[in-house]
């Protein structure tokens, strides 16, 4: 039995290393030959980031899929009933592994996504980030503009207000960039709980450190939220801001209780 567990579990950690070796590889084999070629076709900017957007969500689906095939994860979506109405909304999750952006941005009808500034000056994704047009976190300014044009767009928005993977075994802490959004927008916020179960990928934590099993992850999309209905003195922008955090801290912390 030890044998079997052992073997199982060096198979897992090539694949696991193989898996991220095709994602980033791919990411630059993209940026140099297939992305030029979208953006020789006619129309203007915005249509051609939105082609490459499209083409990446199919392509993080099979990324997915991939990782599931070899026994690495195992994806299960709840309420996926809600997916119909995320256009226009902020959709807001906790972030408890690396491949959580991935997941979730494969199954979202029509999305952009919040990424990290670092990863625009990574050497193999930043031309996926600027490709696609995905918004960066790198300002205040720069985030509440290019969600305010993806939401006009009736595109859903796709941000993780912790900014950073969860520390395992902490309570989510948010930043506040994603309640500016939605006081300064209106925009409508799609609630998403994920678990994983055992932990894997976690923040701190290097790709190989792999459960001694598969993980389980499940994706619960919770509900809408307006969030006008949520804080008080909505006019009060920066104050409505400090409010919703708040609340959406202690709901996510609740709901996690809940979920997990």
């Amino acid at each position: 039995m030890w044998l079997k567990t052992g073997l199982d579990r060096c198979w897992r950690i090539l694949a696991t290393g193989f898996c991220f070796s095709f994602f980033f590889a791919g990411g630059l084999l993209q940026s140099l030959l297939v992305f030029p070629v979208i953006y020789a076709l006619p129309g203007d900017q915005g249509k051609k980031a939105s082609r490459v957007r499209a083409m990446q969500q199919r392509t993080f689906g099979g990324f997915v899929q991939l990782m599931q095939l070899l026994g690495l994860i195992r994806v299960t979506l709840h309420n996926t009933e809600l997916l119909a109405q995320s256009r226009g909304c902020l959709v807001i999750a906790n972030h408890p592994t690396l491949i959580d952006v991935v997941i979730l941005f494969a199954k979202l009808p029509q999305a952009n996504c919040v990424v990290k500034g670092e990863l625009w000056r990574n050497r193999y994704l930043k031309g996926v980030m600027r490709a696609a047009g995905f918004i960066s976190n790198d300002s205040g300014e720069l985030l509440l503009q290019g969600s305010r044009q993806s939401l006009s767009r009736g595109e859903a928005v796709l941000i993780f207000p912790e900014g950073s993977r969860t520390t395992p075994g902490c309570a989510p802490r948010f930043k506040r960039g994603f309640a500016n959004i939605a006081v300064r927008t209106g925009a409508p916020i799609l609630t998403t709980f994920i678990t994983c179960n055992p932990l894997t990928l976690t923040k701190g934590a290097p790709w190989y450190r792999i459960p001694p099993q598969r993980a389980s992850i499940n994706i619960y999309f919770a509900e809408l939220l307006q969030p006008q209905t949520l804080v008080d003195d909505f006019e009060d922008k920066p104050r409505a801001a400090r409010l919703l955090t708040r609340h959406l801290e202690s709901y996510f912390e609740e709901g996690l209780k809940r979920y997990g």
